[in-house]
């Protein structure tokens, strides 16, 4: 627990100053968050650590947030490369490719929206940190005290419908409160309605995805890069979803 805490404290203490100054340094928190993402992802795979296939996720990721005006044709060009790979290398299969591609593209559109948010206002960043980590906690904690019935017992069988609706309902609640106190960052108050309501929601389906992808390969963490806490993609399972939902939502509304 203690190194929990403390390694909690010391990667939000980096978060967070990365968010508050920008430029350079933001930047080169990204990629090095991108190659732990990267390389977590090769590794945990049944298969023998592939060096190829991690520089072809960590080249792809950062081509999707550096030169994002060309995001489609990357992503078309990293499909072509994963559906050959699987089709040549019979150790690759297409299931495993599909997901490297699907997770490739997850978070090369976060960490591109992550820069896109922060450059518009960097306390919009705060208000998906709240949404996520809010609704985590306040699950758990209401879960454990009084979650009866199964949310997805399958994939996390801890978690709880009713800690999952207490968790929705502070998420909403305190992410509306970040937004008005910051004025709605200059955008209209409904974007930041639909938002709040929605988001504390793919927080949870997000949470989701990852349990299962960590269930399908038989791990409890992706790694143990930060002690009492597992590694980059336990940490950013959430936000990954939120901030790219998000940011969609700015850019349509």
């Amino acid at each position: 627990m203690k190194d929990r805490i403390i390694y909690g404290i010391l990667v939000a203490a980096i978060t967070i100053l990365a968010l508050y100054i920008g430029g350079y340094l933001l930047d080169a928190v990204l990629v090095f968050i991108s190659a732990c993402a990267a390389y977590e992802f090769v590794k945990v795979r049944k298969e023998k650590f592939n060096i190829l296939l991690f520089v072809l996720m960590l080249i792809s990721i950062l081509s999707i947030i550096y030169l994002h005006k060309y995001s489609t044709f990357i992503c078309l060009i990293l499909l072509a490369i994963c559906l050959a790979w699987s089709v040549f290398d019979e150790n690759e299969s297409f299931t495993e490719m599909g997901a490297l591609f699907l997770i490739t593209v997850l978070i090369g559109f976060a960490f591109y929206f992550i820069r896109y948010i922060q450059h518009i206002n960097k306390w919009m960043i705060g208000y998906i940190f709240v949404i996520t980590y809010i609704t985590d906690v306040f699950a758990y904690f209401i879960g454990r005290a009084y979650g009866k019935h199964k949310l997805l017992e399958r994939i996390s069988p801890k978690k709880t419908i009713e800690g999952s609706i207490g968790g929705w309902i502070f998420g909403c609640v305190l992410s509306l409160l970040w937004a008005k106190f910051f004025n709605f960052f200059g955008y209209p108050s409904y974007i930041f309605i639909i938002s709040s309501l929605i988001l504390p929601i793919i927080s949870q389906i997000g949470d989701l995805v990852f349990s299962m992808i960590k269930r399908y390969y038989g791990v409890k963490d992706f790694s143990n890069l930060i002690k009492g806490h597992g590694g980059i993609l336990d940490r950013l399972d959430s936000n990954i979803f939120c901030t790219i939902i998000f940011g969609a939502l700015l850019l349509i509304l």
